[in-house]
């Protein structure tokens, strides 16, 4: 391991000398000779003006831009508002030192025949913004392949955006959510030739965002504007689709834009457990599904959702109204197999069960941003859902100690609910001229409340030596429960400096837990479920006041930052319970200080170290600490402990982030600790019967310590483009606890290196191979099995062919997995194949498809849990083999004028 760990070390280390080796310097300055900060520098190839690198200056108008060598002739940009400089360079094999550079007014150029009329780059503070017109995509393209010309922007294998290294969690269209924040939907419907430009920028917070403070975010937003001439127009796009097994699928997109006014439509039907709206440009909603289908069942799934967005005023934006609706019905089965491990003994436990459950789903939020003066915005987000479950299912089980039979259980279930949530926040955010001078508040409250019925019938045999003993229940339970949580928090912030800000804060939190369980027997003479049963019923009410006096820092210099709080939380807990007739109060008082404190330097704008460490105190459930004995599962019985204490985590997290954008050399190292103390832990015991009797104890010392390391090289010539992404994740976790009233302690490793590799012609071909290796090694101590081990592997592969200018396509996803350690009567081993043929025609806005779908009919769910005290195998009911056709229609109209034929 420490081998490991050196090669790691010394890689990063290589990498870190050898990136970015030249570098061109200068000072500008505007024609009254005063320097000019935020101007964009770039440097472009001169015979296509692709971009090799871009930086901006800084306050005293200084800048370096780095770059490798450069043997064609390139040119020097620089830009600022009305102001402009260009310099031609027939190469670059050495660092340049321009000197004073005077800008003048700006003025279309031509070098070499190039012709620059706009910035195709822009930098100013944390925002790099591209324009469209300067990357070169197919006018039938969308707008992921935008992304994919940028310098420094990724898309992984799995999906995943990166820019400059940093993972991508939201992208917008014209600065508001189009319609799911991950931006799926936009990124596979969205035409690119609408949008003027792409933004990137940090990540901010509402707070962040309307305080103006910097964000402490490690993660990038996209956003796309939309050019104003085409702001305006019809976007849709129909999807339907049928095969062998009755398998179908259908999607319906509308959009309709018109400057700040969009309105957006979506439906959704298949059975083919997808539950995306937005169709895969080859596999439609089936997916890229080379991984196989890991469980889940088989689901028919149905939604609808309508979302708008608008302007409601000079001083009022509507960022989000949706409504949502969604039903699914599921169908499971599974299969397990479980090693519980005893200081003595072992017991297995064999089980099976089959389930349906269908579900609805009813979802409204909305998001008002009004704006009282300049200084001064509320922010008010309300938001409603409701569900509704309906449930029905069997199942068997067995357990045996050392190959004798200890107990058999037969269960029948019905179940059916209702759970509404209703949460009004507000938020209140107030500047003043002083910069960093702000003054917010905030309500953020949840109301919740759930009806569920469960009618349960069991038959359970227990085999003693003294004889055969039975526990068969015929109930219905009916759970009433309660969750209100009405928070509020006032902040106020000054700058102490022009990079420091102090912060000082006050939060109050009231939470209501409340839960009543009534449990009714059959009665065979009425044939209801009319017999109260009071040693099952039960009611229990918790509620915990919480005041938290927080002070905060804030330091942000441009290689800097640090930010840190320090807090405590003063709470009394009052807990009210009814078990078995019998009434039980607790009251329990706290101050528990909490700490976070966040470091981070950066080498470069693109190169950075993030060091974190934080602590907190969390407080046991309620049911973990009233003690009564709840006998409702007659396989296992829960008994509280009222002298549980607090449980105290520490956490340390550092990181270490590079990107060159000259190398295309991307590579991250991650190392993360995590300390508990007095941890809550299930004390368990098992009878002579095999029935678990569980309390809850502390204990101190588990820990875990994680680390990963990854590396992204891309390769690029002419049209061909290749991508190889290594990378490395080891897991250790030791965990010590009791069962059977003795002691035991346990050590997890787990260690995970991978290779990626993604390999393009550009509209014409694209592979993606990969291979993942995991092996977990499991050691125990005062069990009577001493170690676990398991090995997996998959190799995958996927492969797209385009012809006939992308009219035509084929796709194959392929993939290989094995688990070296799996009970018998698993397979150890599957292959999966997913295949696509399509053909584009009618301009491109009609494409038909014929999709397979584990072609080999070998997909398979099985899958090997380990823990610190039993390991299980499991196999599940899945999606199998199955072929449709389908037909996809795109109609898009921008401006009021229908797009010209390509």
């Amino acid at each position: 391991m420490k081998k490991i760990l050196l090669f790691l070390f010394l890689i990063c280390n290589l990498l870190i000398v050898h990136a970015q080796r030249l570098h061109i310097d200068g000072k500008v300055s505007d024609p009254e000779k005063k320097p000019v900060e935020n101007a964009t520098i770039y440097l472009l190839k001169a015979k296509d003006s692709t971009i090799i690198n871009y930086t901006a200056t800084n306050k005293e108008g200084k800048f370096s831009l780095q770059t490798d060598e450069v043997k064609e002739p390139s040119f020097l940009k620089i830009d600022a508002e009305k102001l402009s400089y260009s310099k031609a360079l027939d190469k670059i094999v050495q660092s340049l030192s321009l000197g004073d550079i005077e800008l003048e007014k700006k003025k279309i150029i031509d070098i070499d025949e190039v012709k620059i009329t706009v910035s195709p780059v822009k930098v100013k503070n944390d925002t790099i913004e591209f324009n469209a017109s300067a990357l070169k995509v197919r006018p039938d393209s969308q707008i992921d392949e935008l992304l994919k010309q940028i310098p420094g922007v990724e898309i992984g294998n799995d999906g995943k955006i990166t820019v400059n290294g940093k993972s991508v969690d939201q992208i917008m269209v014209n600065g508001k959510p189009f319609f799911d924040k991950e931006g799926k939907t936009a990124l596979q419907n969205l035409p690119a030739d609408i949008i003027k430009n792409i933004q990137f920028t940090t990540t901010k917070t509402k707070e962040e965002e309307l305080t103006k403070r910097a964000p402490k975010s490690q993660s990038t937003t996209i956003n796309f504007n939309i050019d104003e001439k085409k702001n305006k127009g019809l976007m849709s796009k129909i999807l339907a689709g049928y095969g062998s097994d009755k398998r179908y699928e259908g999607n319906v997109f509308l959009n309709y834009f018109k400057g700040d006014t969009k309105i957006s439509v979506l439906a959704s039907a298949n059975n083919i457990n997808s539950k995306s709206s937005s169709g895969d440009q080859i596999f439609d909603t089936m997916g890229r599904g080379s991984t196989g289908q890991q469980g889940g069942g088989i689901q028919r799934f149905n939604s609808f959702g309508l979302n708008y967005n608008d302007k409601l005023g000079n001083d009022a934006n509507l960022d989000n109204l949706s409504l949502q609706y969604t039903n699914s019905n599921n169908e499971t089965r599974s299969k397990a197999s479980r090693t519980t491990f005893l200081p003595d003994s072992t017991l297995k436990t064999d089980s099976e069960s089959s389930n349906e459950n269908e579900s609805r789903q009813y979802n409204f939020n909305s998001s008002v941003g009004i704006k009282l003066d300049s200084l001064t915005n509320i922010y008010i987000a309300p938001s409603f859902s409701k569900s509704e479950t309906f449930g029905s299912g069997q199942s068997i089980s067995s357990t045996l100690k050392d190959d004798k039979l200890l107990n058999e259980s037969k269960n029948t279930t019905q179940t059916k609910g209702e759970t509404n949530t209703f949460s009004p926040n507000i938020n209140f955010f107030k500047n003043f001229r002083k910069k960093n001078r702000a003054i917010m508040a905030m309500i953020n409250s949840s109301i919740t409340e759930s009806n569920n019925d469960n009618i349960n019938q069991s038959l359970n045999t227990f085999y003693k030596e003294s004889g055969m003993t039975s526990d068969n229940r015929n109930q219905l339970q009916k759970t009433r429960s309660q969750d209100n949580n009405y928070g509020f928090m006032a902040r106020y912030t000054e700058p102490i400096s022009d990079s420091a800000t102090i912060g000082i804060s006050l939060q109050y939190n009231s939470k209501l837990t409340r839960e009543i369980r009534d449990f009714n027997d059959f009665d065979p003479v009425t044939g209801q479920y009319s017999q109260y049963n009071t040693r099952l019923s039960n009611s229990m009410d918790q509620r915990i006041n919480q005041f938290t006096p927080e002070i905060s820092y804030y330091l942000y210099k441009k290689k800097f930052g640090i930010w840190a709080n320090i807090n405590a939380d003063i709470s009394d807990m009052n807990v009210n319970s009814v078990f078995n007739g019998q009434l039980y109060n607790l009251q329990k008082n706290f101050v528990l200080p909490k700490y976070s404190t966040n470091f981070r330097y950066s080498f470069t704008d693109r190169k950075s170290l993030i060091l974190s460490n934080s602590s907190s105190f969390t407080i046991p459930d309620a049911g973990k600490l009233v003690p009564y004995k709840d006998e409702s599962n007659p396989l296992v019985t829960n008994t509280g402990n009222p002298d549980l204490k607090n449980t105290w985590i520490n956490e340390t997290n550092l990181t270490f982030n590079s990107y060159n954008m000259v190398k295309n050399l991307n590579y991250h190292v991650t190392a993360a600790f995590t300390y508990r103390n007095n941890d809550v832990i299930n004390y368990s015991k098992y009878d002579n019967s095999g029935r678990q009797i569980i309390t809850y104890s502390n204990i101190s010392g588990n820990k875990n310590f994680s680390f990963s390391a990854g590396l992204t090289k891309t390769f690029k010539w002419n049209d061909h483009k290749l991508r190889i992404a290594p990378r490395f994740s080891m897991n250790y976790t030791y965990n010590n606890g009791f069962i059977n009233g003795e002691a035991f302690k346990s050590r997890a490793y787990n260690f995970n290196p991978g290779l990626n590799l993604n390999y393009e012609i550009k509209d014409i071909f694209t592979i993606k191979p990969s291979y993942s290796l995991g092996y977990s090694f499991s050691d125990y101590t005062n069990y009577n099995i001493n170690s676990v081990n398991t090995t997996t592997q998959s190799l995958k592969v996927e492969l797209t062919n385009y012809l006939f200018q992308k009219a035509f396509f084929i796709g194959n996803d392929f993939s290989y997995n094995t688990n070296s350690n799996i009970a018998p009567g698993f397979k150890k081993d599957f292959y999966f194949w997913n295949a696509s043929v399509g053909y584009s025609f009618y301009n491109k806005q009609l494409t038909a498809k014929i999709k397979v779908y584990d072609v080999l009919n070998q997909n398979q769910s099985v899958k090997r849990t380990i823990t610190d005290s039993y390991f299980e195998d499991r196999e599940d009911l899945i999606l199998k083999r199955y072929i449709m056709f389908s037909l996809s229609l795109k109609l898009n109209k921008f401006a009021g004028k229908k797009p010209k034929n390509k």
